[in-house]
């Protein structure tokens, strides 16, 4: 599993090496007593005790038994966690067999044979130790005596403490992570806000008055993004203010054009019909301008009137018709449902109308544009296909910018200056709904859909021509 996000990879590391610092730790304790613990036991007061209590059992199993025996240790060591082992002089277990490394004591015990000599060994926290003793009737005995090292007690190296502080480690861990990434998610949100086209995106408020370079690169950011939208806003004011200033001079130019052609002889036509032709074709471009631009701005505001979707398309397909036919196209409406929306009727159709044209300039001599208008759950959706040269994949998520050209076919060779989609794709997306194109086989498939409006009542029409016939060609 690949660890992908910067939190996780800094509270898991983090955390790994706490827990391997307190393992480390206890490690060492362990080695360390485990070093000293025989001379301790042997020469501290603990020494005295377990001497006393060595020969005390050796002279109980005499007099007693080994049922006397039993009861002895079991009422010596009640409650301390201390076991007793006894062993006759050649090694042999009178008390049931020790465990561990009990069986390890008692042999280096048997072998020296010197009742004052006392041995201790440290396993898993735990003290064995061992010496031989003389009864009352002169027999000889080893006592092992298995208890918790001193230093090192069961309270406070049980199982239950080291998880304890491997989990406090981790909320630590957490904590740190927390710290570290938590303002690179904000960052990472601002970013993608302003990449989404939201120029207030800033990063500073949700910082704080942090001081370290996390701190730093906020700052940063805000600058850059205060920067850059001011640069977009310059660029939008001058377009704005150079398609108004154009207006008057275009208004002048047609009147001048007016006269021009009263005054002029029969071979000045041509000319004056080609000023006229271009003056008409700028005049166009200052018109989308200046719609992008309210757009833009938010200066457009969406009135809330119910729109008969199938109603205005088929008006914009009248007149689109009208266009293609000296051109020997055709724009043809394959399913056609009853779809209400709420919104403004002169933008939409200029949207729809932007799409249809586009769809026209593009398609082939011959062929047709094929449109359809479905209802789909609670959205509209209208779909137009034409039969050019499509769009290469790797400009399909561009064709919805102003001033977008795709090289090759879709030039201004042919017609427009990129405005087009970009004005229907702000205005569908003014009216809460969304447009994207696609290629399909032997041309292109640009789908756009808008919410219906709230009262939208009937059911569903039946099919009459699917969509899906239009993406097959």
């Amino acid at each position: 599993m690949t660890i992908r996000t910067l939190f996780l990879k800094i509270f898991i590391w983090f955390w790994m090496a706490a827990a391997g610092i307190i393992g480390v730790l206890v490690l060492m304790v362990w080695i360390s007593d485990a070093q000293t613990l025989p001379e301790r036991v042997s020469r501290g007061p603990l020494s005295e005790v377990l001497n006393i209590f060595a020969e005390s059992t050796a002279h109980t199993y005499e007099q007693e038994g080994i049922q006397g025996l039993d009861q002895y240790i079991r009422k010596s060591t009640k409650d301390t966690g201390t076991e007793v082992y006894v062993y006759d002089a050649e090694g042999k277990p009178i008390t049931a067999p020790g465990p561990d490394n009990v069986p390890e004591v008692v042999k280096e015990v048997e072998t020296q044979q010197q009742p004052q000599q006392r041995i201790s060994r440290m396993f898993m926290g735990r003290t064995t130790w061992g010496k031989l003793v003389t009864g009352p009737s002169g027999n000889r005995y080893i006592v092992a005596v298995r208890f918790h090292a001193p230093g090192m007690r069961p309270s406070f190296f049980t199982t239950s403490r080291i998880i304890a502080m491997i989990l406090t480690a981790g909320l630590v861990c957490y904590l740190l992570a927390l710290y570290l990434t938590s303002p690179l998610k904000k960052l990472k949100s601002a970013v993608q806000s302003l990449a989404q086209g939201n120029m207030d995106a800033r990063v500073s408020p949700q910082l704080g008055n942090r001081k370290d370079e996390l701190g730093d690169l906020g700052r940063e950011f805000d600058q850059m993004a205060e920067r850059i939208s001011m640069l977009i806003t310059s660029q939008k004011r001058l377009l704005a203010d150079i398609s108004h200033e154009l207006r008057s001079p275009l208004a002048r130019l047609s009147v001048a054009l007016e006269l021009a052609r009263k005054n002029s002889p029969p071979p000045a036509t041509p000319a004056l019909n080609r000023i006229e032709q271009e003056a008409e074709r700028l005049n166009e471009l200052v018109g989308q301008l200046l719609a992008l631009t309210r757009l833009e701005s938010g200066a457009e505001r969406v009135p809330a009137e119910t729109v008969v979707l199938e109603e205005l398309l088929q008006q914009v397909v009248d007149d689109a018709n009208f266009e293609a036919k000296p051109l020997h196209k055709e724009v043809k409406v394959g399913e056609l449902e009853k779809c209400r929306v709420t919104g403004s009727p002169e933008l939409l159709r200029s949207a729809i109308e932007n799409v249809i044209r586009n769809a026209v300039r593009y398609t082939a001599p011959g062929t047709s544009v094929e449109i359809a208008l479905q209802w789909k759950l609670d959205t509209a959706e209208l779909t137009v296909r034409d039969h050019g040269p499509g769009v290469p994949e790797s400009e399909l998520a561009h064709i919805f910018e102003p001033f977008y050209r795709v090289s090759e076919s879709r030039d201004r060779a042919s017609g427009g200056a990129g405005l087009g989609l970009s004005i229907a794709e702000r205005t569908v997306k003014l009216h809460g709904g969304c447009i994207n194109a696609r290629n399909v086989e032997g041309g292109l498939l640009v789908t756009t859909r808008i919410p219906l409006a709230p009262n939208s009542n009937g059911d569903q029409p039946q099919a009459t021509f699917s969509p899906a016939s239009l993406a097959s060609g």
